[in-house]
Order: C-alpha cells, then structure tokens, then sequence
C-alpha cells in the first residue's frame, strides 16, 4: 500500500469530519444535515479506511484510484456543507401546529395501508418458513414479482407518518403496516426498512419536538450494526468493524468509473441527467432505459443478473468531473431544505419531505434516474390518495354551545396558540 494513499484516505476524512462539526455547530440539534451527514462519511469512507489500516476491502474496489474517490466524496460533502452554512436551521423549523388542527377524513389512507398490511402479512405466513433458510436470491423468488413493487409503495407509505395522525382512521393500520413491512424486509434480508425507520424518526424528533436528544446517537449505532447483520447473513460473513467498514459499496463504483468510465462512456455535460427524465417515464413508453447501473453490470459482470446499484458521486463525475460534483451535491441539499421549511405548510410537504430523505438515503448508492423514480412515483401516490379526500371531504369542526350563551366560535387567526405537543 502507498503512503500516498494512505495520507489521502485519513486527510480526506479528517477534513470530512471537520466539515461535519462544523454544520452540526451551525445548526445544533435542529438540523437533519448532521446526521445524513455522518450517514455519507460512513459508508463512504468506510471502504478507503479499510484499505488504509490493511483490512480486505470491498470486491471491485480498484486501489489506485482511492485517492481521487475520497476526493470525489469529500467534494461531495463540501456540496451539502455548504447549504447547511449557508441555510442554517435553528429556530426555522416549521410549525406542523396546523396540520393537526383538525381531523380529516379519507377513506383511502386507510384502505391503502389495510391493503398493503394484508399483503405483507400474506407472504409471510405463506413463505415466512422456507424464508428463514433460504439465501438472498431464494427469499426474493418466495416473495413474488411484487417484491420491489412493494418495497417502493412502502417508502411511500411510510411516509404518511403526519397525514396518519390527521385521519383517526388510519392510525392503526399505520402502525399495523409498518411492523410487517419491517418483518417483511428482515424475512426477505432487505434494509430498506432502516431507512424508513430512521427518516421518519428524525421529522417526528425534529418537527414535534424540536431538538434531537444525544442519545440518538446510539440509534445511528444501532442502525449501522443492524446493516452490517442483514449483510453478513446475506453472504454468509462475520460480523465485525471491518465487515461495517465495507457496507459503502459506493468506493467500488466511484473507483471503477474513474478508471474505465470516461474511455467507454464519452457522456457531455448533463447528458445523464437528461436522459433521467426520460427513463423516469413507464417502461410501456420507455422500453430501453439508458441506466448507468446496466453499464456497470455489463462491464463488470456480462451476462449477470445481479445489480450493484451505482454511485451519485460517480454520475456527477462522469457528466461534469471533479469539479462539478459539489455543484450536483448542492442543489440536492437545496430541494431538501426547502421542502423541511415548507414541512408545515400542508400534508403534502410533510409526506414529501419524509419521502425526499428516504431516497437522498437510499439513492446515494444510485443514480439520478433512480431517485427521480421514486420522487415520481410517491407524488402519483400521494395524488391518488388525495382522491379520497375529494370524494369523502373534510369533517367539519361542530361549535361549542352551552346554555344561555352564544356559540363558541373557534379562535381566530389573531389568537395566540400554543406549540403543538408531540402524539401520536
């Protein structure tokens, strides 16, 4: 191993941490950015860290270039530090008060999450055995064809969490559905779950009571152990720091396409992103999607019917190279900070804002067609949804009458109110 490398490794990460601190002091325990920040930095680095204390490092990984991934993603991080500084949150959090105002009622919200509880609790008593023994390939066979169908309406469903709390109706479904979607992913050895989980803890944590306690930081613990364990039984490994370290496959990717990926691709500026807003479109009307993880598969492994997914940092390295990565980063932090502002506004945002940091999460080890398909898929969702809403309508709010006294009105927009409390 050069030293080289190995000086690049820790500095880059050094300067990562660095940044870190810097936004979590800009912005306190009143921010997302922290934590998605230390999210990037771990399974980012964790690969490059690996080779730089001499531990086996990621299948793929190509050595030599390490120094400029590390770099990549530390430019990466300088992308979304610099909307955190720039925007920091503090006392601008949004007062989601009117959203629970009054309640509402759609009979869809809970229809959708019986519907998707029954699903789920279906496949498992049916599968839920032979599950257990099998490997990653014969869980997804047993689940069905609408195995990653569901996944992706459960994202969206999740995300209801606020819009749930509105329609009485839909509270025990809520809860029903999201328990066996969390037994579905760990019978099918998905972690898509964690994700979820973790997105819509923090807007609870952050929206209704404002500041995110210290000891969450044991959850994020919890959360890179439970990843390390649902990949090690998938292959079969131990569990151990080196085996978390390598949980990034991003590294792999990053390295590849800076060796191999401008000679065979040849993209000009932008063109990936442009071809994004094509392939997000039905494959009924788009039958050949230009996808970069289908590139990476045949140059990898012709033939293979695995997926390794690709690499946001890579995408915007071969559309506008080094350079343009923090740019890239930057307005993807930017749409996430104006949708949480706008959190309080209505449903739409706070589902929306859910929704948005589930994929940032999920699709940092993706591609911009993959993370606008899901954006696409979860408004179409929630339009559906609001059919219920159109069709039923809104329960009225009866006043208040009391002998020999004139109705109660409710207060007016002058009145002062006090902070909603955290329910639900």
């Amino acid at each position: 191993m050069e030293l080289s490398t190995s000086l690049a490794v820790w500095l880059s990460f050094a300067l990562g941490v660095a940044m870190l601190l810097a936004v979590f002091l800009r912005s306190g325990r009143s921010d997302f950015l922290p934590y998605l920040f230390a999210y990037f930095i771990f399974f980012g680095f964790g690969p490059a860290i690996n080779y730089a204390l001499g531990n086996e490092i990621y299948v793929g990984i190509i050595p030599d270039k390490i120094d400029e991934a590390c770099l990549a993603l530390l430019l990466a991080l300088a992308g979304v530090a610099a909307v955190a500084l720039l925007m920091p949150i503090r006392d601008r959090l949004p007062d989601l008060s009117a959203l629970g105002r009054s309640p509402r009622r759609n009979a869809l919200v809970p229809a959708a999450l019986w519907t998707m509880a029954a699903y789920a609790a279906l496949i498992l008593v049916l599968h839920g055995p032979a599950m257990i023994t099998g490997n990653k390939l014969e869980r997804i066979q047993l689940a069905g064809p609408l195995h990653y169908r569901y996944l992706a309406l459960e994202i969206c469903a999740c995300s209801l969490y606020f819009l749930t709390r509105a329609v009485p109706s839909a509270r025990l479904p809520y809860w029903l559905n999201f328990g066996l979607y969390v037994l579905y992913c760990l019978a099918t050895n998905e972690r898509d779950f964690l994700f979820v989980a973790f997105a819509v803890a923090m807007h609870v944590l952050l929206l209704q009571r404002r500041r995110i306690p210290p000891k969450f930081g044991l959850a994020g613990v919890a959360f890179a152990v439970a990843a390390t364990y649902l990949s090690a039984v998938r292959s079969g490994g131990t569990l151990n720091i080196g085996r978390a370290l390598n949980e990034g496959s991003t590294m792999f990717v990053d390295t590849y396409v800076m060796t191999y990926g401008e000679s065979t691709l040849r993209l000009w500026p932008g063109q990936s992103y442009a071809e994004a807003l094509i392939a997000v479109l039905p494959s009924a009307l788009v039958p050949d999607r230009p996808m970069l993880m289908y590139w990476l598969v045949e140059q990898w492994a012709p033939g293979s019917s695995s997926g390794y997914g690709f690499s946001l940092t890579a995408e915007a390295y071969l559309n506008f190279g080094l350079l343009g990565i923090p740019f890239v980063f930057a307005a993807i932090t930017l749409g996430h900070r104006l949708i949480l502002l706008r959190a309080g506004r209505g449903h739409v945002f706070a589902y929306t804002s859910i929704l948005y940091t589930v994929d940032w999460m999920y699709g940092f080890r993706g591609e911009s067609v993959t993370f606008l398909s899901t954006l696409l898929y979860g408004a179409v969702f929630y339009a559906v949804i609001c059919l219920g809403f159109v069709r039923v309508g809104t329960m009225s709010t009866p006043t208040r009458t009391t002998p020999g006294r004139e109705p109660v009105s409710a207060p007016s927009a002058a009145t002062p109110r006090h902070p909603a409390r955290a329910s639900g």
